[in-house]
C-alpha cells in the first residue's frame, strides 16, 4: 500500500506555555506534534520520506512574538494581547494560504504577486482561500471540529478594527478589556491546532496527490 492511501492522524503537540512545537515534513509540509517525528527514521504518514530533517513549525519569528504576547496577557494587558494576537492571526493565515498556493504548483513569483494583491484579511478568507480549497473557510473550519472559530474571530477583529479605528457608523471603541484579551488567548491557542489540521489536509495531502 502506498504512503498516500494509509490513513493518517494528525498529532497536536503537547501543551506548554508558549506556542507550541511542530514539526514538519520538507518533502510534502506534513505537520506533526509528535515527538517520533524528529527522529529520521521515522517515515512521514503522509509521503513515507525518511532520512529528512524535520523543520520546526511554527517559525521563530512567530514564535517570538507568540512569547511577547504570553507576556503581556499575565501582566493583564487586554488591549496589547487581543491586537498582537489578531496580527499573529493574520500572519498565520497568510503563511498556510501560501502553502496552499505552493502545493498546487504556484511558483514564489506568482504566490507573492497573489498576497501583494489581496491583503485584506477578509478577502483572503473569503476569496482566495476557497479558490483554493474548493469550500469555505467556515465549512472547512467545522469540518476540522472548530465550528465557531471563524465566527469568534471575526468577532474579534472587529472589536479590534473599532478599537483603532474611529468609525463612522458605530463609533469608537474605548477599551479592550482584560477578559477579551483571555479570549484572544484561547483562541491563539485553537488556532495553532486548526491551522495545522488545515495544513495537513490542504497542503500535505495537495502536495502529495500532485
Amino acid at each position: 500500500m502506498r504512503p498516500s492511501e494509509k490513513p493518517h492522524k494528525t498529532v497536536f503537540a503537547e501543551s506548554s506555555d508558549g506556542a507550541p512545537t511542530y514539526w514538519e515534513c520538507p518533502s510534502c509540509g506534513f505537520l506533526s506534534g509528535d515527538p517520533r517525528f524528529l527522529d529520521l527514521e521515522h517515515a512521514c504518514p503522509v509521503c513515507g520520506a525518511t532520512g529528512v530533517e524535520r523543520r520546526r513549525f511554527p517559525s521563530d519569528r512567530v514564535r517570538r512574538l507568540d512569547h511577547r504576547i504570553r507576556d503581556y496577557q499575565s501582566q493583564g494587558d487586554g488591549e496589547i494581547v487581543v491586537i498582537l494576537v489578531m496580527a499573529l492571526l493574520e500572519t498565520i493565515l497568510e503563511d498556510i494560504v501560501d502553502r496552499m498556493m505552493e502545493a498546487q504548483g504556484a511558483d514564489l513569483k506568482v504566490r507573492r504577486v497573489v498576497m501583494d494583491s489581496q491583503r485584506s484579511i477578509g478577502v483572503r478568507i473569503g476569496k482566495l482561500f476557497p479558490a483554493l480549497a474548493g469550500e469555505e473557510f467556515e465549512e472547512a473550519a467545522e469540518e476540522l471540529g472548530y465550528r465557531d472559530f471563524p465566527k469568534r474571530w471575526r468577532t474579534m477583529r472587529e472589536a479590534r478594527n473599532a478599537f483603532i479605528h474611529d468609525s463612522p457608523f458605530n463609533g469608537p471603541r474605548e477599551r479592550l478589556d482584560a477578559e477579551m484579551g483571555a479570549d484572544a488567548m484561547v483562541l491563539l491557542d485553537q488556532a495553532y491546532r486548526l491551522f495545522v489540521l488545515l495544513n495537513n489536509r490542504f497542503v500535505a495531502d495537495g502536495k502529495h496527490r500532485s
